[in-house]
């Protein structure tokens, strides 16, 4: 249809130009003015119809370009991969490859970052609003999500390819940074509408109930937690419960800290201080939401322990054991797990779910899921090393005691510091939904 009206278009411009010559009627001699040392050309009649070819083919010319313009606007508005948005100026030297190597590892990072803050903050808005209010930021949450897996799987490619044409390199790297780069814009828009439906400088006291009462709830399932712990190691292997080693000692490092901040947020509201308070209080959601991770890794190892300990014969409930056990370890360290660690875990994600397509796929007898699950566990197993790794080097953030839980809440990417290899600083405040350039909105320019 749009075709066809840039066509019409390009007519209309044509006879527009004809229309004049061909109608307007004759000047009477009296009318014109004299010509002196001019020779007039003897009107033949053929003024007008010699003006129809040059403006047909102006005409055609004009409708040709309108043409060509809408289908390369369709091919655009169709592309399913983002366009490079990070090419040199002209003029300029393209970036070396090594640096665009660095932006996209830190890319990446900081993207996977923001999705899982995003998500976590989400869960507390859902659970307050509903999920139909909340649904809007659910979608943004899931655009963003599926941005950064297609950058991860990219990355995962070129870490399992050697010899990569500089220019596809190139090509895919630019690419990583530009899906990192949509999907923290899609977060970034979003963030506005989530504050306004959280509106936690206007209803603080509802925010910090529901927030107190997660809180109780946690603490209550973390005592339990520790009994079935202490149940797992007595009746099986210590390999059984080596995935949630010190999920209790965490969970409870998680919770002093959750309490120390809602104590701030309560005290804050009493003195009438919303947004000190909302501060406060956005620190104690994250950390209530750690320890729920933890709670809940020992929890779901109760109900599996031989796949978790590797026995299982059902290579696809092997894979799922360890890969929901890197996920929550990368969560809960995310202040201190770098890239390789993120990159093998998506990847393993995106490996389990395609076994899981091919177990429940019709008819089950033309699919095998065994290949797809054996790749997800070792993967799964690679970025829980790889992750535990980046936690040895990075030690203890501050390098002495740490009071009120601060250190471990800083190691979970509860309150926002340096990435790692970025070098220490003072926490800023808590990490907030959003991308880069609004998930540190609620700071407080100061000790935390």
């Amino acid at each position: 249809m749009r075709v066809a009206h840039a066509l019409f278009g390009g007519v209309a411009v044509m006879a527009w130009l004809l229309l004049p010559a061909m109608t307007d009627p004759p000047v009477p001699p009296e009318a014109k003015e004299p010509r002196a040392a001019v020779t007039q050309p003897k009107d033949d009649g053929s003024s007008g119809t010699d003006l129809v070819l040059p403006v047909a083919l102006l005409g055609a010319a004009g409708a040709a370009a309108t043409y060509s313009y809408v289908r390369r606007k369709r091919r655009t508005e169709g592309r399913t991969t983002p366009a490079p948005s990070h090419a040199p100026a002209a003029g300029l030297p393209e970036e070396p490859l090594p640096v665009l190597d660095q932006r996209s590892l830190r890319a990446l990072l900081e993207t996977d970052d923001c999705v899982r803050t995003s998500a976590e903050e989400l869960r507390f808005a859902a659970a307050r609003s509903g999920p139909e209010a909340a649904e809007p930021y659910s979608r943004a949450v899931a655009y963003a999500r599926a941005e950064l897996a297609k950058a991860f799987r990219l990355r995962q490619r070129l870490d399992e390819t050697s010899g990569t044409a500089p220019d596809d390199e190139r090509t895919m790297l630019q690419e990583i940074v530009a899906r990192c780069a949509d999907a923290q814009s899609r977060l970034d828009s979003a963030a506005p509408g989530l504050d306004q439906l959280r509106a936690l400088e206007r209803e603080m006291s509802a925010a910090l109930e529901c927030a107190e009462t997660r809180f109780r709830e946690l603490t209550g399932r973390t005592a339990t937690a520790a009994t079935t712990l202490a149940e797992l190691r007595e009746r099986y292997d210590p390999a059984v419960s080596l995935p949630v080693a010190g999920h209790v000692e965490q969970a409870k490092d998680r919770l002093v800290f959750a309490t120390v901040q809602l104590n701030r947020a309560r005290q804050a509201l009493d003195r009438g201080e919303d947004a000190a308070a909302a501060v406060c209080l956005r620190a104690a959601e994250g950390a209530v939401d750690q320890a729920d991770v933890f709670v809940s890794g020992v929890e779901r190892l109760a109900g599996e322990p031989p796949a978790t300990a590797g026995t299982t014969t059902d290579p696809l409930l092997a894979a799922r054991a360890a890969v929901a056990a890197a996920a929550d370890y990368v969560t809960t360290h995310r202040g201190a797990v770098a890239t390789p660690a993120r990159t093998r875990l998506a990847e393993a994600e995106r490996c389990l779910t395609a076994a899981d397509h091919a177990e429940h796929a019709e008819p089950p007898e033309n699919t095998d899921a065994g290949p797809d699950s054996e790749r997800a566990l070792t993967l799964a197993q690679e970025a829980r090393q790889l992750a535990e790794r980046d936690v040895r080097s990075y030690g203890n953030p501050y390098g002495g005691p740490v009071v009120d839980g601060l250190g471990g809440a800083l190691l979970g990417g509860i309150v926002l510091g340096e990435a790692p290899g970025g070098g220490r600083s003072e926490p800023r405040g808590p990490a907030c939904f959003g991308g880069t350039a609004t998930r540190g909105r609620r700071t407080t320019g100061g000790h935390f």
